[in-house]
């Protein structure tokens, strides 16, 4: 089998009756279909709840009732409602610290899951266009492996019919025989790492298993460059876990100084509405009876003992405060050493990048003056072969860096806050 005719078959095998998608699409189908942010969203949705629950108890409440009923003598209060054909209530609490107090948690809590479902879906972005790098590179290796075996192959024939001529020991053989195996066991390497990524990548976006998955685009031009900027700066005011951890001091601040007040009353108003019909006999036991009754008041109520349970109130939400400031100070210092060392990497990898694009250039030109010296009888025996050698290694060289580039690219924009709006998804489209 000639070179040309192998590598269309190597190329063939990756493409043929492959789902095709871009690094975008793969994106935007890992982020609806991700099981982690479904998890994150469902407990950001729950915390959301509570924080709404614990909110409405400072909002006005109304309700109707009815509570028919019979007695003797003075009437007495059934269930906490005085006996009668239809009634209603109007409930609104004023001022109270305890439950406000508790609000303010619920809302630290809501803020905890918001922040954890954004970083969620910023690593399962980064995780997808991680896998579609990876699998561009897989599929570069494949193909330089495939140009690596045709020149061995040839090689160890070559060796073989000079042994038959007497000009080749045994020696010689078994070690073209021994390279031309490696370079197969190098072909199955780097066909398995293609499917086992095939395979990653077609569970990220939600393809059925075993969906020989394939990526249209360059991973190196569809993941942008950083923009300019002091990535610690960056990183600060776009990391959305810091914000949460902002966001969870201050409504936890809050909280604690209601609740280590001393002077902690419960202010209630309340207006209620009653039809009794003369039916029920009331009118017997009151001189002046009306059949439609009203009231308005309000209620405040001083706590005086409560068994400790105020005091440990306000130290829980104490400790819980010195804990996130604590986590806020540990992630503004990680942040920081995170986005430095992503610089730097970054600036290391674009420069290998660099040379090795150099170098594969360099190979290529290697190989066309060997195959024109060939046809000129001017060459070495072997000479194209060992150029097709030197170019699959430059190859491997060159896919390994523009995968290390984007994965590079991948961690600093994370880390700057950006990857998400590179692809688009700014917002979490809730199904």
């Amino acid at each position: 089998m000639n070179e040309g005719l192998l590598l269309a078959v190597l190329l063939g095998a990756a493409t043929a009756d492959s789902p095709t998608l871009t690094v975008r699409r793969a994106v935007e189908l890992a982020l609806v279909r991700a099981p982690e942010i479904a998890v994150a969203r469902a407990a950001a949705a729950e915390a959301d709840a509570g924080a709404r629950m614990a909110a409405s108890e400072r909002k006005p409440q109304f309700s109707v009732n009815t509570t028919p009923g019979w007695s003797t003598g003075v009437p007495l209060s059934v269930a906490g409602e005085v006996p009668a054909a239809v009634g209603a209530r109007v409930r609104l609490t004023l001022y109270d610290p305890i439950e406000r107090g508790e609000e303010f948690q619920a809302q630290a809590q809501s803020a905890a899951f918001a922040g954890a479902l954004a970083d969620a879906r910023a690593e399962v972005a980064r995780r997808t266009a991680a896998a579609c790098a990876k699998l561009s590179a897989d599929l570069s290796r494949v193909t330089s492996a495939g140009r690596r075996l045709l020149a061995r192959e040839v090689m160890a024939r070559r060796e073989r019919a000079l042994e038959r001529e007497g000009r080749r020991t045994r020696l010689d053989v078994e070690r073209a025989s021994l390279e031309e195996a490696r370079a197969r066991q190098r072909l199955y390497a780097a066909e398995s790492d293609r499917d086992l990524d095939r395979h990653e990548l077609a569970r990220l976006v939600g393809l059925p298993a075993g969906s020989p998955v394939s990526i249209v685009d360059d991973p190196g031009e569809a993941v942008p460059e950083p923009g300019p900027g002091d990535a610690v700066a960056l990183s600060f005011s776009h990391d959305r876990q810091l914000r949460s951890l902002a966001e969870q001091a201050e409504a936890l601040g809050r909280s604690a100084r209601l609740l280590a007040q001393a002077f902690k009353p419960a202010v209630n108003a309340e207006a209620r509405y009653a039809y009794i019909p003369r039916a029920f006999g009331y009118d017997k036991y009151y001189l002046n009876f009306q059949e439609n009754v009203a009231s308005l008041g309000v209620s405040v109520v001083l706590p005086v003992w409560t068994g400790g349970r105020d005091s440990a109130r306000a130290a829980q939400s104490r400790a819980r405060l010195e804990q996130v400031e604590a986590e806020r100070r540990l992630r503004e210092s990680e942040l920081a050493q995170q986005a430095r060392e992503a610089q730097v990497k970054l600036a290391r990898v674009a420069l290998e990048a660099g040379l090795a694009r150099r170098a594969a250039s360099l190979a290529e030109e290697a190989l066309s003056q060997a195959r024109a010296l060939e046809r000129e009888g001017r060459g070495e025996a072997d000479g194209v072969e060992r150029a097709q050698l030197a170019l699959s290694e430059a190859e491997d060289d060159q896919a390994q860096s523009s995968r290390d580039q984007v994965d590079a690219r991948l961690l600093l924009l994370a880390l700057r806050g950006e990857l998400l709006s590179a692809f688009g998804a700014e917002t979490d489209p809730t199904p």
